[in-house]
């Protein structure tokens, strides 16, 4: 399935059951699904693969490991206020865990967070743009119009993602941080 042509109106999405089959760039088959309380292990060695770079442009710090409340917070959420996908490579058994992406709502109003961890092993492939396009199916299904993402200037990849994903875009600079706005009324 092209990431860039996805169908995603007058759809009913339940985002706790969430459960979508897709390809990579490279043709591979991927599970795009709900995060679940028992993907702890999956993000805990996902989370050891990482460059101590990836490790920073996402959490905006060094950090050596995941602590258990962090593996609370990221795998169970309420897929109300926070939904989190996981996607996972099907030829892999139980699969492997190529990336998450995940958004939390913003109170009173119909925007959400947006943030993305692709494994080390796995980048160009458009698992980013992939579990881009699977959150803005759910988000749009919720009445959400837009994602914000805080993106460090210096990450590319991630700016590329947002700029090639066929999104609205609108960008600022505050400091060394990027504020992308990905309007979702498409």
């Amino acid at each position: 399935m092209d990431p860039t042509n996805r169908s995603t109106t007058g759809t009913e999405v339940d985002a706790r059951t969430y459960s979508q089959r897709d390809r990579l760039l490279d043709g591979r088959r991927v599970l795009v699904r709900a995060i679940r309380h028992e993907d702890k292990a999956v993000l805990r060695e996902g989370f050891r693969r990482l460059s101590p770079e990836s490790v920073y442009h996402r959490f905006f710090q060094p950090k050596k490991e995941l602590s258990e409340e962090d593996l609370r917070y990221l795998t169970e959420v309420d897929f109300e206020s926070h939904v989190a996908l996981l996607a996972v490579l099907e030829e892999e058994g139980p699969g492997l865990g190529l990336g998450v992406g995940r958004y939390i709502v913003e109170p009173e109003t119909r925007s959400a967070e947006i943030a993305f961890t692709v494994d080390e092993n796995h980048h160009g492939l458009g698992v980013g743009t992939l579990l881009l396009h699977h959150l803005a199916k759910i988000a749009r299904a919720q009445s959400l119009v837009e994602f914000r993402a805080y993106v460090l200037a210096e990450n590319r990849a991630m700016i590329e993602v947002f700029e090639h994903a066929g999104f609205p875009l609108n960008r600022r600079l505050e400091g060394n941080v990027i504020v992308a706005t990905l309007g979702l009324d498409v």
